[in-house]
């Protein structure tokens, strides 16, 4: 049996990722949850091309923290599955479109966390998962592109990351 090992980097970069969204996220609280939300910690998921597993795990397990504290309680854990799936495809497309993966990830995410406010709350689903999905959109490609940008190249002028070829 394969078993992936992750090395102390890998789960330093979890940490701090996870740590960095779950407080982004509930101190920001009002901009964070229900169907006119701003999740400005969306912007980190935007990094995952650079910081691979440690990326896609501190993404899942911020998300978990963060929706603890949601105003639509338990049930809003239950984002955390395709929050994974999404990190995952994100960093797949790291070397085809950042823009791409950030875009797919605000259409999906919308559209899971808009039916489920409208389920929860009654409010008109398909306003509500286009509300959701500007709002994801705005954090993480408006926002979240221009960070992976200059986080990118002050990376590879540190030569924390190696540069993409092209």
């Amino acid at each position: 049996m394969n078993r992936r090992r992750f090395s102390a980097k890998t789960l330093a970069l979890a940490v701090v990722y996870a740590g960095l969204y779950a407080v982004l996220t509930v101190m920001l609280a009002p901009l964070s949850y229900l169907a006119v939300q701003v999740r400005v910690s969306d912007a980190l998921v935007a990094l995952i091309p650079l910081l691979g597993w440690g990326g896609i795990l501190g993404h899942t397990v911020g998300v978990f923290i963060a929706n603890l504290f949601s105003t639509a309680g338990g049930v809003d854990l239950l984002n955390t599955i395709p929050s994974f799936a999404m990190a995952v495809v994100v960093w797949k497309l790291r070397n085809r479109s950042v823009i791409a993966g950030t875009l797919l990830y605000s259409v999906v995410l919308g559209a899971t966390v808009g039916v489920m406010l409208s389920y929860l709350y009654g409010f008109p689903q398909l306003e509500t998962i286009l509300y959701v999905f500007v709002g994801i959109a705005i954090s993480a490609t408006v926002i979240g592109y221009p960070l992976y940008k200059a986080i990118k190249k002050i990376a590879i002028h540190l030569r924390w990351i190696t540069p993409e070829k092209t």
